[in-house]
């Protein structure tokens, strides 16, 4: 337990150097608020286990908010399958997510992918998906499940469409080992139903081994998993509804500039305690000068001349 944690405790130290690092060189040197909110809330001292909605105008740093925290959890550990899932509506958002985990994401030793349907679906399995490598002159049976499939990637950023699209034929392709689930541009996906990417990929997570085989007949092929369950079973925990569940269990990330608040919509995410996190114009707010006055001499007055009246004191 101790060696396990102290390892950890070193990754995490060497990830963040690299993190640092990789900033200062992108002429980072501070962070928006926005992102040491989100920092705070999922690997500094308020860390808890528990579900983010952002909500935070354009050009507040939103996209490093999550990529950074993101990338660093991940690099505690060295294992290669997808791990985090990023969706958002169109290819030129997505476009630029990729661009920013591709800037961080290498430094610690994760890959970064794009299914957008910018390039054939083909191109995009030959990123996403390792093959065996099939020695010369020895006979296989093309009918045998490829049991040796992985996933060539950490972190991918998809479109909704082309998130589908793997989902269905891309053999290999699993969501199983799921640690993060970032759903920018939330009204919109929310509002425009994309193939029911959102149920099916809830459902996906949700489900146990056979129903992923009754649901999608490719999970088959990649059904044991190479790695094993990269999870375990909680058997107690401080907050309610945190006893037997998954550790790690999935965290999910929805940020939009315009968060709606409608309990009916974010239901749709199911979300594990949310935290609400805003910046920007707040609201309401105090007036530049604020001034405060003591009644106490007042009040002493105001009680002396109701008691007197009340019980006719000479």
């Amino acid at each position: 337990m101790y060696c396990i944690a102290f390892c950890e405790y070193v990754c995490r130290r060497c990830g963040l150097h690299r993190l640092e690092v990789v900033l200062q060189k992108m002429g980072i040197t501070s962070l928006f608020p926005v992102q040491v909110g989100v920092w705070q809330d999922t690997i500094g001292p308020g860390s808890f286990e528990r579900d983010l909605c952002i909500n935070s105008p354009t050009g507040s740093g939103k996209t490093l908010a999550y990529a950074l925290p993101i990338v660093q959890m991940l690099s505690t550990r060295a294992v290669r399958c997808l791990r985090a899932l990023v969706v958002l509506p169109t290819r030129d958002l997505a476009l630029q997510v990729k661009e920013v985990f591709s800037a961080i994401a290498p430094a610690v030793g994760l890959s970064v992918s794009l299914a957008v349907g910018q390039s054939s679906i083909a191109d995009e399995i030959s990123e996403l998906i390792k093959r065996p490598k099939l020695e010369a002159g020895i006979c296989y049976d093309p009918e045998a499940p490829l049991l040796h499939l992985r996933s060539s990637v950490d972190i991918l950023v998809a479109t909704p469409g082309r998130l589908m699209d793997h989902i269905n034929s891309t053999k290999g392709f699993t969501l199983e080992h799921l640690s993060y689930l970032v759903v920018d541009e939330t009204d919109r996906l929310l509002r425009e139903a994309y193939q029911s990417w959102l149920p099916t990929v809830l459902q996906l997570m949700r489900s146990s081994d056979g129903d992923l085989r009754s649901l999608f007949p490719h999970t088959s092929t990649f059904l044991p998993s190479t790695f094993g369950s990269l999870k375990t079973i909680r058997r107690s925990g401080v907050e309610r509804g945190f006893k037997s569940k998954a550790y790690p269990r999935l965290m999910k990330m929805v940020l939009s500039a315009t968060l709606t608040q409608d309990p009916s919509k974010l239901a749709q995410l199911d979300l594990h305690h949310p935290l609400l996190l805003t910046t920007g114009q707040r609201r309401y707010q105090l007036p530049e000068r604020l001034e405060s006055f003591q009644l106490v001499r007042l009040l002493i007055i105001a009680l002396y001349m109701w008691y007197t009246s009340t019980y006719q004191v000479p």
